[in-house]
């Protein structure tokens, strides 16, 4: 096996989990052979690509990972040239990367996931508990709740 150069931030992790889950798929069904499904019959996928684009093109306050993850789709799914086509889904996949990342890296929202009231600010002093992350999980999914004694059951829920 030859070592993996990736040289993106958080793509390697990315990747990781990507295998994984191809792991998990291939012992669950194995190798699979389907047909397509994509090209001309699709005619609303180029409508709806063409829709997404002009949408996250238009106001770039309105762009999402949905939707600029949905227009590469709906191009993938119209498209006929197999270069095309899997040109596309790396498309998909690196906007899928992407989102990913952007999830990997966000910050705590810092809500009590007990009563979903704001967890002060440390100030130096334990404001909350709470497991830590399993590998390969963003610290922004890990659970915290309230540590203080005005929060008895918030604490009793995080023990």
């Amino acid at each position: 096996m030859y070592p993996r150069l990736i040289s993106t931030p958080g793509l390697s992790r990315f990747v990781d989990a990507l295998d994984t889950e191809r792991q998990a798929q291939l012992a669950k069904w194995g190798e699979q052979k389907h047909p397509d499904g994509t090209g001309p019959d699709n005619a609303n996928a180029r409508e709806l690509a063409d829709g997404y684009r002009a949408h996250n093109d238009h106001d770039p306050a309105d762009k999402t990972w949905q939707t600029i993850l949905l227009e590469e789709v709906y191009e993938a799914l119209a498209e006929s040239d197999l270069t095309q086509l899997r040109a596309e889904l790396v498309q998909v996949a690196a906007v899928a990367a992407a989102w990913v990342r952007d999830i990997d890296t966000r910050p705590h929202p810092m809500l009590c996931a007990h009563c979903g009231d704001p967890i002060p600010a440390d100030t130096g002093l334990n404001t909350w508990r709470g497991p830590f992350p399993q590998p390969g999980q963003p610290e922004c999914t890990v659970p915290r709740y309230h540590l203080g004694v005005e929060y008895p059951e918030c604490r009793k829920a995080g023990a």
